[in-house]
């Protein structure tokens, strides 16, 4: 509200329509790129790129990855012999000095014919004209100009729509007060053909709506009316479980670390009559906490919910008003509302969602935490949003926070791990490399959003696409990066590889799973489905099977600073944190502080824990299938079991217990899939599934049980090797269902999830 090909779809689909803004590690390879389909201009993106996290800066189910840009201005053609040129230098768009004992030559820039092709290395002649530069000099920024803006995202968009079956976008950069571009692409209707408007077409940004919960916070903070680190008890009607007697704080909500596991029950509602009161649904589905307070970033979109429960309490007025009195009013965002149904002056003018290419609008997205994510708004709308940001709380006439609040809001407020991003008051960071980046990204099931402030320029963006999840990951990725890239670009010096390279890299090594996951219920599965595992190269480098480059491949990383690994090839950061020895975490700045991989514990890793259940699976299916092939082979040859009448029914027994075994996991495939099919599932109308499924769990112990008792039975029965062997090994796989059915938290006694 939630990157390698995921071993589990179903929970790629619940955690990137989760109105996920922090990333979620998994992303799906991405289709490769027809060379004819690039622009000269805009970085190179695909519609199946992989996106953690988070997009661009702070991506949302995804990671950014780091784009290169070349300016149309110029082509770059080095007068040394290729062999002098670093190939990994010019990956990063820098001209490298020529190597030891090449030749030093100047550097020539071919003034090139109105239509270019892609930027590249041309051959050394000279051209006429051409102006000289010393290696290592990099070609000034373009100015960040309207017209220049317009050319550039012009270039990108249109494109991105066409290869990703994205339906429209519409984007907004303000700049010191004032709009640079303001402008739609595509459909908001497809069978209409109505078109993008950024002054009139609404937009369900998702997640970037938790930026006006914490907007309305700090208000209340700056009247003394809240406190961010008193219990947040105090302000409520009900009681937020305690963590070994630790409350939870506004501060923690706003920093995701309260502790709280994932909560994606009622998420979305099926339809306005399955909407709850906001109080109601905070009661109803609590989640555990599951982590100490302040000291494990777990993304949550019910602490959002929760602040925005706490402003409504606060403020006596319901959390839709207050809002637009106070925030929305003020800035003139007449075309903009948390309210849902949309009033019916806006529900005209909101854009169809489409979830897949080609495919059918699925309706307006019923979000029941609405603070958490029910925004719809315009892009013009935003960019005065964003103006009030940058302008220390000012936006004309509306003052929404004083100047001290603003900065409370974008400040470092709690880095997980040294060397990468810090999170602020809700404002997610990226202040490791490049110019400091804030914002937040936001994702439904039709929409993907993103909104990215350049405070020290006085820059924001927004962008929205109505798509498929994964090409809308991938054009705000490619976008808000390619931006920052073109017009604030940055490097950093190059760091030598450290000799602790290998060490630290098979210390680190192993089976991973994400904070933002499920403890307490079935939703453990994607704790074992959607891991990740990190490896260690002969060259000493590492990989993250969940960090992926556009094109698909694991990124590779080097150790530069003990324990800080740096992307081979770019400038992304890995970093682990330690307790003591012993490696608790690890994260990169592809995606948001809110959020890390930490270490799975050995009695469930999957390295062990798939194979076996797969086995015990195929073991159990297996006797299905033969026990009546094997029955009819005994009949043809009139041969009888050899059983007393107690094995006889142990055994009749048995084969129900296995056939129900099997139903088992049928039924939990078909609810993974249904789920992955539309996390409006999730809003009640699985439990009578989930109660089934919970009943064959108690049953597979009975199972279980039998299925010990007739293999000893077997085992003291006149020899026969073959049916000893089949018993004992249909008893062990019974016994490895039961430890699935409890160990992956299937059978629990109230369905909160």
């Amino acid at each position: 509200m939630k990157a390698r090909a995921n071993k589990s779809g179903w929970l790629a689909a619940l955690l990137a329509a989760g109105l996920c803004g922090a990333g979620v590690w998994a992303q799906p390879a991405p289709r490769p790129v027809d060379p004819a389909e690039v622009r000269p201009d805009p970085p190179p993106m695909s519609a199946d790129a992989p996106a953690p996290a988070a997009p661009g800066a702070f991506p949302a189910a995804t990671m950014p990855v780091p784009l290169r840009t070349s300016p149309v201005e110029a082509r770059i053609a080095p007068a040394a012999p290729a062999e002098a040129i670093d190939p990994q230098a010019l990956a990063l768009d820098v001209i490298p000095a020529p190597k030891a004992g090449a030749a030093r030559a100047p550097v020539l820039i071919e003034l090139p014919p109105p239509i270019e092709l892609p930027a590249a290395l041309a051959e050394p002649a000279a051209a006429d004209g051409a102006i000289l530069l010393e290696p290592g000099t990099r070609l000034p920024a373009p100015a960040v100009s309207a017209a220049d803006l317009e050319a550039y995202v012009d270039g990108l968009v249109p494109s991105a729509l066409a290869r990703g079956g994205l339906a429209g976008a519409v984007v907004v950069v303000v700049r010191d007060g004032r709009t640079l571009l303001s402008k739609g692409y595509g459909y908001s209707d497809l069978a209409r053909r109505r078109p993008m408007d950024p002054a009139r077409t609404l937009v369900r940004p998702g997640s970037v709506s938790k930026l006006f919960v914490w907007t309305a916070v700090m208000q209340l903070v700056e009247q003394g009316r809240l406190d961010l680190d008193a219990d947040v008890n105090r302000y409520l009607d009900f009681r937020i479980r305690d963590y070994a007697g630790q409350p939870a704080t506004l501060r923690q909500l706003m920093t995701h670390s309260a502790g709280f596991e994932e909560s994606t029950k009622h998420l979305f509602a099926r339809d306005a009559a399955h909407l709850q009161p906001l109080g109601r649904y905070l009661r109803e589905v609590q989640p555990q906490r599951i982590y100490p307070p302040g000291r494990v970033p777990a993304y949550s979109n019910y602490g959002a919910a929760l602040a925005g429960y706490i402003v409504q309490r606060v403020s006596g007025l319901p959390f839709d008003d207050y809002v637009e009195r106070r925030i929305l009013a003020p800035l003139g965002m007449r075309h903009s509302s948390f309210r849902q149904p949309l009033p019916k002056g806006l529900a005209a003018d909101l854009a169809q969602g489409y979830a897949t290419a080609g495919g059918p609008p699925i309706g307006f997205e019923y979000v029941n935490p609405a603070p958490a994510g029910s925004l719809s708004a315009t892009a013009q709308d935003m960019a005065a949003f964003m103006n009030a940001q940058l302008g220390a709380g000012r936006y004309g006439d509306a003052v929404l926070l004083q100047p001290h609040s603003v900065q409370r809001l974008h400040a470092a407020n709690w880095r997980p791990i040294a060397g990468l991003d810090a999170i602020g008051l809700g404002f997610f960071r990226r202040d490791g490399r490049g110019p400091l980046a804030i914002g937040h990204g936001g994702a439904t099931e039709a929409f993907q959003s993103m909104l990215v402030l350049l405070p020290e320029h006085g820059v924001g963006l927004f962008v929205s696409a109505s798509g498929p999840g994964r090409a809308g990951r991938a054009l705000h990725r490619d976008l808000v990066d390619g931006v920052i890239r073109r017009y604030f670009p940055s490097s950093a010096p190059a760091r030598p590889t450290l000799a602790t390279a290998r060490l630290h890299g098979e210390q680190i090594a192993g089976h991973y799973e994400n904070s933002r996951s499920s403890a307490s219920n079935f939703l453990a599965i994607a704790r074992l489905l959607g891991g990740a595992s990190i490896r260690v190269h002969d060259d000493a480098t590492v990989s993250v099977s969940t960090l992926r480059t556009t094109d698909g491949r694991p990124k590779r990383w080097r150790e530069v600073g003990p324990y800080l690994w740096q992307e081979v090839g770019g400038d992304s950061l890995l970093a682990a944190k330690l307790r003591g020895q012993q490696v608790i975490a690890v994260s990169s700045d592809d995606v948001p502080a809110a959020m890390w991989l930490q270490p799975v514990p050995a009695w469930r890793s999957p390295a062990w824990v798939l194979p076996v259940l797969g086995l015990a699976f195929a073991l159990q299916l297996a006797a299905v299938v033969l026990w009546p092939v094997a029955a009819l082979v005994r009949r043809h040859l009139r041969r009888g079991l050899g059983l007393d009448a107690r094995a006889l029914r142990w055994r009749r027994w048995l084969q129900a217990g296995v056939v129900a075994n099997v139903a088992l996991v049928s039924l939990w495939a078909w609810i993974l899939a249904r789920i992955e099919s539309s996390v409006r599932m999730l809003d009640g109308g699985l439990d009578g599934w989930l109660r089934l499924a919970q009943a064959l769990g108690l049953m597979s112990v009975a199972t279980a049980t039998v299925a010990v008792l007739y293999a000893h039975r077997l085992w003291r029965s006149p020899p026969h090797r073959l049916r000893r062997a089949c018993a004992v090994a249909i008893a062990l796989a019974c016994a490895a269902t039961v430890w699935a059915v409890f160990a992956l938290k299937t059978v629990t006694p109230a369905l909160v999830y």
